[in-house]
């Protein structure tokens, strides 16, 4: 039973030194934070941080990690009632605006990381992961709906969500960049559009 306790504690904690990591790297931004930032947001001190994390790389796949999943949760909201295809793509694109509207500056963060570990070559295989992970979020809230609506797709999964998330990406950098709301609205729509007609000719 204490053994459970304490394996239970040190999950905790190695949450919270995450969730700390993600505040601070909102604020300060990526080529400013530290690990002593980072602890100081958790509210501990840095030797119990680096028990749990060697060096910033690790936690900055903590932190992706987190991100993800926040990610894959909010998209699989709601999907359980779908009827077909079609209605299942936009719910699923339209759940992702949603958090994307609410999430400004995760999505500045998550941009930040992409750049950073492309650049920084023993951080490579970090970018890989996230926009493979992305991409899987995508997939995974497709297959559930799609497998609820019991119907074929002329599309492989995979695909389809690689296509949904370059879309996205469009979309949110223009947004970022200039948040227009009524041609984000647009945008949305002809994703939404594009991507149905890739699973469905009708």
């Amino acid at each position: 039973m204490a053994r459970a306790r304490g394996i239970e504690k040190r999950a905790q904690l190695k949450e919270q030194i995450i969730r700390g990591a993600v505040d601070a790297l909102v604020e300060t931004g990526l080529s400013a934070v530290t690990t002593r930032k980072i602890a100081e947001k958790a509210g501990v001190n840095l030797a119990t941080l680096h028990y749990y994390f060697e060096n910033k790389d690790a936690l900055l796949i903590g932190a992706l990690e987190m991100i993800i999943a926040q990610m894959s949760h909010a998209l699989s909201a709601d999907l359980t009632t779908q009827f077909d295809i079609k209605t299942c793509i936009e719910n699923v694109i339209n759940n992702s605006w949603r958090l994307i509207l609410l999430t400004r500056d995760i999505q500045i963060l998550q941009y930040e990381l992409t750049l950073y570990t492309m650049r920084n070559k023993e951080a490579q295989s970090l970018s890989k992961f996230q926009y493979d992970s992305y991409c899987k979020v995508y997939e995974n809230a497709f297959r559930q709906g799609f497998g609820n609506a019991n119907e074929s797709s002329l599309i492989d999964l995979g695909d389809l969500a690689r296509f949904v998330v370059a879309g996205m990406d469009g979309l949110i950098l223009q947004y970022l960049v200039d948040p227009d709301e009524e041609r984000s609205a647009r945008g949305l729509k002809q994703l939404i559009t594009a991507s149905q007609s890739l699973v469905s000719p009708n």
